[in-house]
């Protein structure tokens, strides 16, 4: 009888060895693996079975949040959590964030069922998201930003609107109804092409509630600044201008402050009072708008100088006007690139003579020629425009002027004459004065360095001078110009034409 209890319990031993050993070492595996991998959520492994089956774990960003007991149930759940974002994103349906995944796995393990805290953990850290769309901004190089937008037309409205800055939306139209835009046949700009250098294209996404724009004004702000959230204020003092505002806060120009507070300006050339905020933060934008224009203008075309003749019967000191010079006249076309609403670059195209220019004589009754001036005034620069008339600020008794296409051009004298002084003041900057020796004085301010000529030497109209700059008591680049007539000062205006580039 011991015999057989002892043959028995060595077969019964035997199978445990056969059937044991193999699900003990299962079972080891299916905990080293959980041991290896913690859960976010805390969970317990409850039981083992002889079968595996099959289950889902989630993951964030490659951190195993925990295993899902019943994938419908979850999802029921989630569907349930849409209650708390349906009035603000309507006619959509909530799922996991682009973060989240889900991977189907085999296991011996009985899990225990952490659904619900799956969810609560799911929604407190903000995987959950709801269906929306992808705006994703690209260059050849890839995709550079992606952006998500709870309506579309929200976004190419706020598009529309950033576009409206650079050019107007009838120049628009016409481009995409395929009209050709012909050149300016009067003075002024036209714009002919817009490119944007980015592309942009969209898809269905779901992501956070929290990371979607929900109306036009986020979107038109993330189109004018990117990520950026920095805003600068300036508020206005006494005897502020547009163009010094503009230069202190990056060298914008004043209709890029005006494009920066569309609320409170409304033309470059307003005068801001005293108190004004304004906003001087410039685009930082993740578009690049390049806008075309072609800019017809017209110019002075200035005689050679004069031919000065000796006269015998002509006293000393003594001159006289024998043939009357006169200015030609002509149109130049330029095709200028503008960048975000900055002029980059100019460059001619053509040019119309309208007028030829006539020659003067000029009798004297000295050897000393180039003394007396012809009082046919040209423009002290090329491409000139004019950032602050007479009297545009109390005080101003002067006209300044800057190269609309370079910034530290050359400045010509205006006529010929000698120079009576030259020098640095506080106010004045690197300066020149010019007698015409006809009761006309010209005063040249801000130079960037002395002036090229010297106290006493004869120069004739045209000739340079010296450089455009920024010193003294100046708001930017420019030539601050004086005229001074019998010792009184007077509008340069008066003595050029003006009306020609205004």
């Amino acid at each position: 009888m011991k015999k057989v209890i002892l043959v028995l319990f060595s077969l019964a031993l035997a199978v445990g060895i056969v059937y044991g050993l193999p699900l003990l070492r299962r079972q080891n595996v299916i905990e080293a693996n959980i041991e290896n991998e913690t859960s976010l959520v805390p969970q317990e492994i409850l039981s083992y079975d002889r079968n595996e089956k099959s289950y889902y774990k989630i993951y964030n960003r490659g951190r195993l949040i925990g295993v899902i007991s019943d994938k419908n149930y979850l999802d029921s759940l989630i569907a349930e959590r849409y209650k708390d974002f349906e009035k603000e994103f309507p006619n959509t349906q909530l799922g996991l964030g682009e973060d989240i995944y889900i991977a189907s796995e085999k296991s011996y393990a009985n899990f225990e069922n952490i659904d619900d805290r799956i969810v609560d953990y799911l929604a407190d850290h903000d995987l959950l998201g709801v269906k929306t769309t992808a705006v994703e901004f690209s260059t050849a190089e890839g995709i550079y930003e992606i952006i998500y937008v709870k309506d579309y037309e929200d976004f190419s409205s706020a598009l529309e609107e950033f576009y409206s800055n650079f050019i107007s939306n009838e120049t628009i139209q016409k481009l995409i109804r395929g009209e050709v835009i012909e050149s300016p046949s009067e003075l002024g700009s036209v714009e002919t092409n817009v490119v944007m250098h980015e592309s942009i294209s969209t898809k269905e996404a779901v992501v956070s509630p929290s990371s979607i724009f929900t109306s036009k004004e986020e979107i038109y702000r993330f189109l004018c600044y990117g990520r950026n959230t920095d805003r600068e204020y300036y508020t206005v003092k006494e005897g502020d201008t547009l163009q010094g505002v503009g230069y202190y806060f990056g060298d914008m120009s004043p209709r890029q402050i005006m494009m920066l507070n569309p609320d409170v300006l409304h033309s470059e050339n307003q005068i801001v009072t005293p108190g004004m905020q304004l906003n001087v933060t410039y685009y930082t934008s993740p578009l690049t708008i390049e806008v075309t224009k072609e800019n017809l203008t017209q110019q002075l075309i200035v005689p050679e100088v004069p031919e000065y003749v000796e006269d015998e019967d002509l006293e000393v000191g003594v001159y006289e006007v024998r043939v009357q010079e006169e200015s030609g006249i002509k149109n130049v076309l330029y095709e200028e690139k503008w960048i975000n609403g900055v002029l980059e670059s100019g460059e001619q195209l053509s040019e119309t003579i309208i007028k030829q220019p006539k020659r003067g004589v000029i009798a004297v009754g000295t050897k000393q020629i180039y003394l007396v001036g012809t009082g046919n005034y040209i423009w002290p620069v090329d491409n000139p425009e004019i950032t602050c008339h007479w009297g545009c600020y109390w005080g101003h008794t002067g006209t300044d002027i800057v190269n609309r296409y370079v910034k530290y051009a050359q400045v010509y004298a205006v006529d010929s004459g000698t120079v009576e002084s030259k020098g640095w003041r506080w106010d004045m900057g690197n300066y020149l004065i010019i007698n015409h020796n006809n009761g006309v004085r010209t005063m040249y301010m801000h130079l960037n360095t002395s002036a090229y000529v010297d106290e006493g030497q004869n120069v004739t109209r045209g000739q340079v001078i010296g450089q455009m700059g920024n010193t003294g008591y100046s708001e930017g680049v420019h030539l601050h110009l004086t005229f001074e007539v019998n010792g009184v000062r007077t509008n340069a205006c008066n003595y050029l034409q003006c009306s020609l580039i205004d």
